[in-house]
């Protein structure tokens, strides 16, 4: 069975990512809006089952509002939303089903667990984070290193330094460095290729499509590969 869905931010590099790995897949492209042909967009989500968004955070109100009315769940994977921004996220989760994640890759749902029982571990140790991302990449911070910080201070109420490096040569990593006066322990996860995040998009696609409202993270999905804490 085909999966109708549509794609904010279609015109992006995500976006075109996502709709040529949906090529031998049971979610169906049905079609996208950019910036230019935003105006379009309530027309496309009431033909979708399910709408992924690699847009900006600055149409966030007017894709819930839209999402609302047409009542389609929602994959959200843009980065750089504010506090505010999740507020509204989270209030809308009530009546649509939302799926988000600051970033799509098994392997950073594993380095957050992994992260989050190494702190507790060494509780002692000073904590940083460095992420390297291309020079286009507009959010610093990036949303994943954001994310990474905030389990291990949920975790351990401890400060975490975050690092940003941009550079023409490097594309998404993530290190995690754990630093005491005995030893120093570095996690670190490195992404070759773009495809991973739209692949795991497309994985969080077909989980959300018939779920009932609520706010879904990659921990959902994924299960019972997450450590219990």
């Amino acid at each position: 069975m085909k999966i109708f869905a549509s794609i904010i931010g279609i015109s992006g590099k995500m976006g075109k990512e996502i709709k040529k790995s949906t090529l031998n897949s049971s979610i169906e492209i049905i079609g996208g809006v950019g910036r230019k042909d935003f105006q379009n967009l309530k027309k496309l989500l009431k033909k979708s089952k399910v709408a992924i968004d690699f847009s900006t955070p600055s149409i966030l109100d007017e894709i819930l509002n839209i999402a609302i009315k047409t009542t389609t769940p929602l994959v959200l994977g843009t980065t750089g939303y504010s506090e505010n921004d999740f507020e509204k996220i989270t209030k809308t989760s009530k009546k649509i089903p939302i799926f988000y994640s600051s970033n799509f890759s098994i392997g950073i749902a594993l380095i957050r667990e992994f992260s989050k029982l190494a702190s507790k571990m060494l509780k002692n140790s000073e904590i940083d984070i460095i992420e390297k991302h291309h020079i286009s990449k507009k959010d610093k911070q990036s949303g994943t290193a954001i994310t990474l910080a905030n389990d291990i201070k949920k975790s351990i109420n401890k400060a975490v330094k975050i690092h940003s490096i941009r550079t023409a040569n490097i594309a998404f990593e993530h290190s995690i460095f754990f630093t005491n006066e005995n030893e120093s322990i570095e996690i670190k996860h490195s992404v070759h290729l773009r495809s991973v995040f739209a692949n795991g998009a497309i994985q969080a696609a077909k989980f959300i499509y018939n779920k009932k409202p609520g706010l879904y993270a990659m921990k959902d999905l994924i299960g019972g590969v997450y450590v219990k804490n």
